[in-house]
C-alpha cells in the first residue's frame, strides 16, 4: 500500500481490475450481444420465414390453434407469439407433461409457422442468441451456482476498479478531450481515459445493477437467516420479494364461451392501442376444463420502463374475470424490476440498443487498454511471466471476438441431423477460444496481436459470403425480401472485420509505438500507480 490516499486507490485500482480482467472482458463481450439476442437468434436459423405483411389476429391464431391442437394436444400450456419488430415471425411453444413411466420430464418445444400457410417451418437445431446471452453470468461448463458466483465477484472488483478510477484521476474529465498519438504508454493511458468516461454512466449503471441482480446468489446467507436453506425456502422468498399488484375486473364473457378467441377478441376492445405479442393458455392439466384454465394475453407498448402488460383470464366463482398485473407490490421488488429493465434493456427501442451495444463494446475496450497499460508499464523489466500475460492478452482480446465468429461458422458448416447440434456450436467456440490462447502462446507478442487481428478481419469478412453459399441468404436477396434483421446480421459482420483490418493496419504502421514506463514522468506515475 503507498502512503497517500490517492496513491493506495492507484494501487487498488490496478490489482482490482488486473485480477479478473479476462473474465470481465468475457463478460463485456457476451453480455453486449445479448442487446441482440434476438437478431442473433433469427441469423441462426435461416430456415424461418419472416412476416411482411399485416396478417389478421385471427387468422394468425386459427393456424396457430390447429397445430398445437395436432402437436400439443396433452401439453400444460401453450404459447402463440405474434410478429414483432424485432420477431417478425410466427411461433407456437408448449410444455409437454411429464411421464414418469417413460422418464420423461417437463420439457418445452417450440416450432415456426410459414405465415400464410400456417403449416411448420423446421429449422436447424441451435443454441441460438440467447444462449450466447447467457454466458456472460453462467459461464458454461460450470455449475450454474458457481458461475454466478465467481461473476458476483468479477461484477464487485469492476465497481471497485471504477470507483477508484474516478478517484485516482484528478483531471480525467479535462484529460477526457486530450489524445497524444505516437507517445506509447501515454497514447494508450489517453485511449483508456476515452473509453472510461465517454459511457462513465453506463459502466457505472450496468455494474452495480448486475450485482445486485445475482445477489440473490451472492448473499444468500442473508436469505437463509431469515427463509432458511434450500431451493424451496429461497423460493418462498423470491415469490414474496417479486408478489405483483393484481387488478381485477369482471367481465361478460360466459364461462362456456372462454376461449382464445374470445379472450383476444375482449382484450383488443379493451387495449386498442397495443399490439399483441402473446397468447398463452395455463394450467390446461389433464381434464382441459375452462374452470381451472387460465388464459394470458401478452401486450406490448408500454410506455418508460415497463415493456409489456400481461392479462390474465380465469373463472372465479362462476365468472369470468380479467386480472391486470400493474406492478410489484413490495419496495424491493420494484427497485429489482427497475435494475433488471435498465440492465438488460428490455424497454430500448433500436436506436437505444444501438446505444447500449456500444456502450458495453467501449467497456470491454477500457478493460482491453486496461489490460495494455498494464503489461506495457511493466516491459521496461521484461520477464517471460511479462511476456506470456502479453500474449494472453492477444488470445483474449482478440480470440475471443474470432471465438464468437467461430460459433456463428459453426451454425452454417455443422451438419443439420448432427446429433447435440447445438451443444456442438457452443463446444466450438470454446475449443476455437483455447486454439487461440495455444497459437498466442507460441508466438512473440508483437506478431500475435497483428496475426490474431487479421484473421478475426478475415472471419468476420467472409460470413456474409457463408451465409449466402449456405442459405441462399445474400444481402442483395435479404433487402429485396425485407429480412432486415438477417441483413442486418451481415452488415454489422462487414463492419466488424473493418474494425479489426484497421486495427492490424495501424498496429503494423505502429501509430502507437510500444514504449516503456521511462517515457512518463514520475508525476503520471504516482497517478497510475504502480
Amino acid at each position: 500500500m503507498k502512503s497517500t490516499f490517492r496513491q493506495s486507490m492507484a494501487w487498488l485500482h490496478t490489482w482490482a481490475g488486473f485480477t479478473f480482467a479476462w473474465l470481465l472482458f468475457f463478460i463485456f463481450i457476451t453480455g453486449s450481444l445479448g442487446y441482440f439476442e434476438n437478431e442473433i437468434g433469427r441469423w441462426m436459423k435461416p430456415e424461418i420465414v419472416v412476416v411482411n405483411e399485416t396478417i389478421d389476429d385471427i387468422e394468425i391464431l386459427n393456424s396457430a390453434q390447429q397445430q398445437l391442437n395436432t402437436l400439443a394436444s396433452d401439453a400444460d400450456k401453450w404459447y402463440i407469439a405474434y410478429p414483432t419488430t424485432r420477431d417478425p415471425f410466427i411461433k407456437i411453444s408448449w410444455l409437454a407433461l411429464a411421464n414418469a413411466e417413460l422418464g420423461i420430464s417437463k420439457q418445452w418445444h417450440e416450432e415456426y409457422l410459414a405465415p400464410y400457410t400456417g403449416k411448420i417451418t423446421p429449422t436447424r437445431d441451435t443454441s441460438g442468441g440467447e444462449t450466447l446471452y447467457r454466458l456472460h453470468y453462467n459461464l458454461h461448463y460450470v455449475p450454474v451456482v458457481v458461475g454466478y458466483l465467481v461473476t458476483s465477484l468479477a461484477t464487485l472488483f469492476m465497481l471497485i476498479g471504477l470507483v477508484t478510477g474516478l478517484i485516482i484521476h484528478k483531471k480525467i474529465f479535462i484529460e477526457f478531450f486530450t489524445f497524444r498519438s505516437g507517445k506509447g504508454l501515454r497514447s494508450w493511458l489517453d485511449i483508456h481515459n476515452i473509453f472510461s468516461v465517454l459511457p462513465l454512466p453506463f459502466h457505472l449503471m450496468i455494474t452495480y445493477s448486475g450485482f445486485v441482480l445475482l445477489m440473490g446468489i451472492s448473499f444468500s446467507p442473508v436469505i437463509d437467516a431469515t427463509y432458511g436453506e434450500g431451493r424451496k425456502l429461497h423460493r418462498q422468498f423470491y415469490d414474496a420479494s417479486q408478489a405483483e399488484i393484481k387488478q381485477l375486473q369482471t367481465t361478460i364473457l360466459a364461462v362456456k364461451d372462454l376461449s382464445l378467441r374470445a379472450v383476444l377478441a375482449d382484450t383488443k376492445v379493451r387495449y386498442k392501442d397495443k399490439s399483441i405479442s402473446y397468447l398463452g393458455v395455463i394450467d390446461r392439466g389433464s381434464n382441459y376444463n375452462t374452470e381451472h384454465m387460465g388464459f394470458e394475453v401478452w401486450l406490448d407498448g408500454s410506455e418508460g420502463i415497463e415493456f409489456a402488460t400481461l392479462i390474465t383470464y380465469r373463472v372465479v366463482n362462476g365468472q369470468v374475470q380479467m386480472e391486470e398485473s400493474i406492478g410489484k407490490k413490495y419496495s424491493a421488488g420494484k427497485v429489482y424490476d427497475v435494475l433488471e429493465h435498465l440492465h438488460e434493456g428490455l424497454f430500448a427501442g433500436t436506436y437505444l440498443r444501438w446505444l447500449y451495444f456500444i456502450s458495453g463494446l467501449l467497456g470491454a475496450a477500457m478493460i482491453a487498454s486496461g489490460m495494455i497499460i498494464w503489461v506495457k508499464k511493466r516491459q521496461k523489466n521484461s520477464t517471460t511471466f511479462i511476456n506470456l500475460i502479453d500474449k494472453i492478452n492477444a488470445a483474449v482480446v482478440i480470440g475471443l471476438p474470432i471465438a464468437i465468429a467461430a460459433y456463428f461458422w459453426s451454425n452454417r458448416l455443422l451438419p443439420l441431423s448432427m446429433t447435440n447440434r447445438a451443444a456442438w456450436e457452443l463446444h466450438t467456440l470454446f475449443i476455437v477460444f483455447a486454439v487461440c490462447i495455444c497459437f498466442c502462446i507460441v508466438r512473440a507478442p508483437d506478431k500475435a496481436w497483428k496475426n490474431m487481428l487479421w484473421l478475426a478481419a478475415a472471419v468476420y469478412a467472409l460470413l456474409p459470403i457463408g451465409n449466402m453459399l449456405t442459405t441462399g441468404h445474400s444481402l442483395l436477396s435479404s433487402a429485396r425480401q425485407g429480412d432486415w434483421l438477417m441483413l442486418g446480421f451481415d452488415v454489422s459482420m462487414l463492419v466488424f472485420a473493418s474494425c479489426f483490418a484497421v486495427a492490424a493496419v495501424l498496429l503494423t504502421k505502429e501509430h502507437i509505438a510500444p514504449e516503456h514506463t521511462s517515457d512518463i514522468n514520475k508525476k503520471q506515475k504516482a497517478e497510475l500507480g504502480t
